[in-house]
């Protein structure tokens, strides 16, 4: 059985670069190793689609999936792409079938890309609640909605037709509001605050 200590002992052995407040995420997030293993869940995924650490990308994407997420999984372990967005279906443990939206990126460690972290929201999920208690401006909002994403500060630019100084100026502004000192502590805050 699973446990909230267990989950963030066994991230901190795989990925000690990680916040360990990335196993509290509401969203499902997990690690996959180099081969495409599933090594890390946090508690949320677990919740949604049982234990499947030990299970490969291809035994839990539904068969019409299993070719887009290996060549996805190549890419980012290749260094051809960062990250990637895509939806997909899965089969929960439980052998249910539910649509998700999966948001990944590289698992880099000391230089060298060690395997692929992500999220995977469930399509069904109830619509987030607007919270901005923070008082970010909508521009901060967008910013850190790309960011959560995966996207990089290049990307975000030409995405949103501003220059990359613009952006860093918004990451910097944005994480000061949300009193975050790193992107990946700024996405986990926007999620604990339903804004991302």
């Amino acid at each position: 059985m699973l446990t909230e200590a267990g989950v963030q002992k066994e991230l901190q052995r795989i990925a000690p670069d990680l916040s360990p407040s990335i196993a509290r995420l509401p969203m499902p997030a997990y690690i996959l190793d180099r081969n495409g293993v599933v090594r890390w869940l946090n508690m949320a995924a677990v919740r949604e689609f049982g234990d499947m650490r030990g299970k490969r990308i291809t035994q839990i994407v539904e068969p019409e999936y299993a070719t887009r997420a290996r060549q996805e999984f190549a890419a980012k372990l290749l260094g051809t792409v960062q990250a990637t967005e895509e939806t997909v279906a899965v089969r929960t443990m439980a052998g249910r079938r539910v649509e998700v939206d999966i948001s990944s990126t590289q698992l880099v460690h000391d230089g060298s890309i060690v395997g692929v972290f992500g999220l995977a929201d469930p399509t069904g999920a109830p619509p987030r609640v607007e919270n901005n208690s923070v008082h970010l401006t909508p521009r901060q909002l967008d910013v850190l909605r790309y960011v959560a994403v995966g996207h990089s500060t290049e990307n975000i630019a030409k995405s949103l037709g501003i220059s990359t100084e613009t952006v860093r100026n918004h990451v910097r502004g944005l994480m000061g509001r949300l009193g975050v000192h790193t992107r990946l502590e700024a996405v986990i805050r926007g999620h604990e605050l339903g804004i991302v």
